[in-house]
């Protein structure tokens, strides 16, 4: 998920370079890890800064006030061009859940470098955040893979239908067919061993497939009977 910061400056609008780019669509901490490493990436040309902070879906404070049990080094990097970062996290001493994953959200600012060219002009400068899912899974909690989708279930109601996460897992449904169809407008998020209800273009259907995402960003998809 990306979504773009401008910071005006004044009045020009200089275009957008590409530039820092997270591997992986998300960040999953295993319990039994001391810490973990993300990489970045700079695309681009020239150098960037790099702001990186973790946030537990509260997106309206800032980075310095966001208190989750994560240490994050370093939160500021300059990255040349063409070249790497690491991110380290670590877990901090805090008790969090052990029967289910916890979700929270690694946020990558890319403020692009000041133009030696534009030195005496006003300008437009835009930086771009990644925001990428950053999930905390205990021990013994087993990965999304397609068993997970043998544990989701679809019950009507009304003119609704609910859909039964029992995984520990928190899901992310991307897409709902029926005949062929996709029926959903906007892709699910599944709370771990959760119900919701969700109203779908189809309800007459007794079978659907359902397509989540994997660990690893990938797409997995089966038939869901009605119950």
């Amino acid at each position: 998920m990306k979504k773009i910061a401008a910071l005006l400056l004044s009045v020009i609008m200089l275009p957008a370079q590409a530039g820092i780019v997270i591997y992986g669509t998300r960040v999953i901490y295993p319990a039994e890890k001391k810490e973990i490493t993300v990489q970045l990436m700079n695309e681009g040309q020239e150098a960037s800064l790099v702001q990186a902070w973790i946030d537990d879906g509260d997106t309206s404070l800032p980075p310095e006030k966001i208190q989750v049990p994560f240490m994050l080094t370093p939160p500021v990097a300059r990255v040349a061009g063409g070249s790497g970062q690491q991110l380290k996290i670590k877990k901090m001493a805090h008790t969090l859940p052990t029967d289910r994953e916890t979700l929270y959200f690694l946020n990558v600012l890319d403020i692009p470098p000041n133009n030696p060219e534009n030195a005496d002009k006003n300008v437009l400068k835009f930086a771009m955040q990644n925001r990428i899912k950053f999930i905390w899974r205990p021990a013994k909690i087993a990965p999304v893979t397609t068993q997970s989708l043998r544990q989701i279930s679809l019950a009507k109601n009304g003119n609704s239908t609910t859909i039964k996460n029992d995984t520990a897992n928190w899901i992310t449904i991307s897409e709902i067919n029926a005949g062929g169809i996709k029926i959903n407008e906007q892709s699910i998020m599944l709370t771990p061993l959760s119900s919701r209800a969700v109203t779908l273009k189809n309800t007459s259907a007794r079978h659907y497939d359902i397509t989540i995402i994997d660990d690893f960003g990938n797409y997995i998809s089966d038939k869901v009977t009605v119950k």
